[in-house]
């Protein structure tokens, strides 16, 4: 879509912002795991049609099972 100047001329349409996570080069994402986990200890991730649970240990780390 094109946005119309003041002056009728043709502006150019913004870029929109990335969303987060996403980077604006299409490079790697990063996240944050308190957005991940929110007030969750355990999380599962469907990849390749296999299911994973990520969760946080008692000591702070991250631990992902099959």
């Amino acid at each position: 879509m094109i946005n119309q100047a003041p002056n009728n001329e043709l502006a150019p349409q913004k870029t929109p912002a990335p969303y987060e996570g996403e980077t604006a080069s299409g490079g790697e994402a990063t996240y944050s795991s308190r957005d991940l986990f929110r007030d969750k200890t355990e999380i599962r991730i469907e990849h390749q049609g296999e299911m994973y649970r990520l969760r946080i240990t008692r000591s702070g780390g991250l631990l992902l099972n099959k």
